[in-house]
């Protein structure tokens, strides 16, 4: 029923080690109703003799190094049952119930993607902490979600490989933008079903700050490509406008040095002069829409959208204007 998998590059068995033994610990399942496959991006197998202690059976599939994107889209070709998901290899599941709890929910779901409220293990000002994923934050992970397999292959929805920051928040919104709402499900569950884990080693917290937030506008972009959405669809003119706001936020509101802001400016302003048309279409009951759109994945549009601007149009055009003449 459901394809459980996990990418590994260069990590030691240890660091994986626990989320092997929290699904062998999981309760109130059957194993046959899972299967474990490990994507090696490159790296060393882990050693069979590791795997073979497991209550389950894990299957090992080789590629040549190509980062986790690859890594994903490697799970997703090598996918035989009804459901997918992706865990990364320093990852684990919140308790010893949560199989339990998807497995529950996917037996007679008929959507195209289900999340779970998950925990987060991060460093926060250099401290250690363990805290809950804000609902609001719910698409910007792929992890703790489902993802029904057919609908992936059918719609040809794979993680952006030439993405090194925000695959996954790009790989939920192509959906988001691609199937309705009431297809997208959640698990209600009293407790969190799934625990992300960062390391102090993680690129985002390895003086790459400006990178992240590069790939964050990237994300952005990469979404609202021709062979993702039809330009007369409001789910494109939300996306559009989702990239304008977010690329206004990161140039005039956050700390980023010099040498992004002028290397962001460079490639928005072909880009969004480009599809200014596009938002001639955009009334106030669109941006509404997009409004929605945009919470659910994360920003909060108020903070953001200048005061004075009925149409969209008119702030976008004032906007190019202002990057050109900053630029």
């Amino acid at each position: 029923m459901l394809d459980i998998v996990i990418t590994h590059y260069m990590e030691e068995w240890e660091v994986g080690e626990k989320l092997f033994r929290m699904i062998a610990m999981q309760r109130c399942i059957c194993f046959d109703a899972i299967r474990v496959t490990v994507v090696n991006d490159g790296g060393n197998r882990i050693p069979e003799e590791k795997l073979n202690m497991l209550p389950y059976y894990v299957e090992q599939v080789d590629i040549p190094h190509g980062g986790i994107s690859a890594a994903r889209n490697a799970g997703i070709d090598h996918a035989t049952e009804k459901w997918i998901m992706f865990c990364d290899f320093d990852d684990c599941f919140a308790s010893i119930y949560s199989l339990r709890e998807y497995l529950n929910v996917l037996d007679s779901a008929d959507m195209d993607m289900i999340w779970s409220r998950i925990m987060a293990e991060d460093y926060v000002d250099g401290k250690q902490l363990l805290f809950y994923v804000p609902d609001k934050q719910r698409f910007v992970f792929c992890h703790g979600k489902v993802y029904r397999t057919e609908f992936l292959r059918k719609d040809g929805i794979r993680f952006e490989e030439d993405l090194v920051f925000n695959e996954d928040s790009c790989f939920n919104a192509v959906i988001i933008a691609r199937t309705p709402h009431e297809r997208i499900g959640e698990i209600k569950s009293p407790f969190p079903l799934y625990t992300w884990i960062r390391r102090e080693s993680s690129v985002t917290n390895s003086g790459r700050e400006d990178e992240a937030e590069y790939g964050h506008f990237r994300r952005n972009m990469k979404v609202t490509e021709e062979n993702r959405l039809h330009r007369e669809h409001k789910s494109y003119c939300g996306m559009v406008t989702r990239t304008v706001y977010d690329t206004y936020y990161m140039i005039f509101g956050r700390r980023i040095s010099i040498r992004m802001k002028r290397k962001i400016l460079e490639e928005f302003t072909p880009w969004i002069s480009e599809r200014i048309s596009v938002f001639g279409k955009v009334d106030t009951n669109t941006l509404d829409e997009v409004r929605v759109i945009s919470r659910s994945e994360l920003i909060d549009m108020d903070e953001i959208i200048p005061d004075g601007h009925e149409l969209i149009v008119k702030w976008v055009n004032g906007l190019v204007k202002t990057y050109q003449k900053v630029g």
